[in-house]
């Protein structure tokens, strides 16, 4: 039986395309950035980041530990980002600009796409960003993976 090919393996790959100022389309794997991003049904478009990185930028980096991450911006300093999930109440703070390899420009949900400055996205994010709302949404999510799991 074939292995699947893991991300590191694209690495470069990846890196190249984003150089040259092409687009590379990723199927992210994991639930941190539910419900915006679906394992096994949604996939982004990543970009070079050649302008300042942004609060709510989606943006896919390398840890030091070799594991890929895509995130939200939920801080930006002079030092550091601090990035987190849609679907996580914890930031990961520290996160250093130059592992940053590029930035989400569009979401394809049910192969319909979405750009990252359309209305509908401004409103998710406008929803999602206040603490109380999304905290609230967070759980009624985690209900209903719950019931769907049963």
């Amino acid at each position: 039986m074939n292995e699947p090919i893991r991300l590191s393996e694209y690495n470069a790959l990846i890196r190249e395309v984003l150089e040259s100022n092409g687009e590379f389309r990723l199927y992210p794997r994991g639930i941190s950035m539910l419900p915006l991003l679906r394992q096994g049904r949604d996939s982004v478009a990543l970009r070079r980041v050649d302008s300042p990185i942004r609060r709510n930028d989606i943006l896919f980096y390398r840890r030091p530990d070799g594991s890929f991450v895509l995130h939200r911006v939920k801080a930006v300093t002079e030092a550091a980002l601090s990035l987190w999930g849609d679907n996580q109440t914890v930031p990961e703070e520290g996160v250093s600009p130059d592992w940053v390899i590029g930035r989400v420009t569009r979401i394809f949900r049910d192969d319909k796409e979405v750009t990252c400055d359309g209305m509908g996205y401004r409103l998710y994010l406008l929803l999602w960003q206040f603490t109380i709302t999304r905290g609230f949404l967070l759980k009624l999510c985690h209900l209903s993976e719950r019931r769907n799991a049963l």
